[in-house]
């Protein structure tokens, strides 16, 4: 697999030039929550259906299950009510001691929920990955068959990180 390493302390920053950083520890759901706190932004970030997703006191929620194969991005507003969630699709997830950084290593595919709509993102840059041998047909299946589990659990609201109270973390 090529290098899809993304490190939660630098994701999801471009345009933003200060901000408040908090990693917690979350031992009873197995995973980590990283909480970022846009303080000042170049211009607010509008997804193309034009939802305002990252502005001033804005919240970027960062859950990183430690045995699951996908992360958990929750945007809030200044409000601190629930914008969507967005997965990642991901091989592996941890903690970088030399990086000092969470991480986890992206398989390509996204599921989004907004309200009661869950969409998926990127069939087609797995398809191209595994044709250009990016990744192999292990990774590939692991990806397909994560995504049907993520969205069997969502539309069935059994999903135990989507249960966490991040609302005591801001």
């Amino acid at each position: 697999m090529i290098n899809r390493r993304k490190y939660i302390k630098n994701t999801y920053l471009r345009g933003i030039n200060k901000y408040e950083h908090h990693i917690f520890e979350d031992k009873n759901n197995e995973c980590f929550i990283s909480i970022k706190k846009v303080l000042e932004l170049d211009n607010p970030f509008f997804t193309s259906s034009n939802i305002c997703l990252i502005n001033k006191n804005y919240y970027i929620v960062e859950i990183v299950p430690l045995y699951e194969n996908y992360c958990i991005r929750i945007f809030l507003n200044d409000k601190k009510e629930i914008i969507l969630y967005y997965f990642d699709i991901t091989l592996s997830n941890g903690f970088d001691n030399l990086n000092n950084s969470l991480y986890y290593d992206d398989l390509y595919l996204d599921v989004v929920k907004q309200s009661d709509n869950i969409t998926i993102l990127d069939e087609d840059e797995l398809d191209d990955a595994l044709e250009n041998k990016f990744i192999n047909k292990e990774e590939y299946e692991l990806a397909i068959n994560k995504k049907n589990e993520l969205v069997d659990s969502l539309n069935k609201n059994y999903n135990k990180f989507m249960k966490i109270d991040i609302l005591k973390y801001l």
